[in-house]
């Protein structure tokens, strides 16, 4: 089966002033939205509190989040019950980049196999 694959990177995260500044994140980079930001693709385990804080910062500064209280989105978020009110995007601006994991694909062949890690 052949179809799109989106580049992903994984970058450093820095100057946003949230928790997650200073910490590696799988990033995509999409045709969809001419290639104008970053998209959250995954973490580490070791950057999932972080991860989470940053969340619950992003949905309540932006009037999204629907949880009362951070104790409420963690205990959510921990048993798997939040889910995003959107696309978590980070500027081009706010990322340098440290690996380039494969490059966008308009025709990418499913059948094949990357890096383990980030295969679905």
């Amino acid at each position: 089966m052949k179809g799109y694959r989106p580049k992903l990177v994984e970058g450093r995260v820095s100057g946003t002033g949230w928790p997650i500044d200073g910490h590696v994140v799988a990033l995509t980079l999409w045709d969809y939205d001419n290639h104008e930001k970053y998209h959250l693709f995954s973490w580490p385990d070791e950057s999932d509190d972080v991860m989470m804080r940053t969340m619950y910062q992003t949905e309540e500064e932006a009037g999204l989040c629907l949880a009362d209280s951070l104790e409420d989105f963690e205990q959510k978020w921990k048993s798997e019950e939040w889910e995003a009110q959107g696309s978590f995007c980070i500027p081009f601006d706010k990322v340098e980049v440290t690996d380039v994991i494969w490059e966008e694909e308009k025709e990418h062949d499913y059948g094949e196999r990357g890096r383990e890690k980030y295969d679905n």
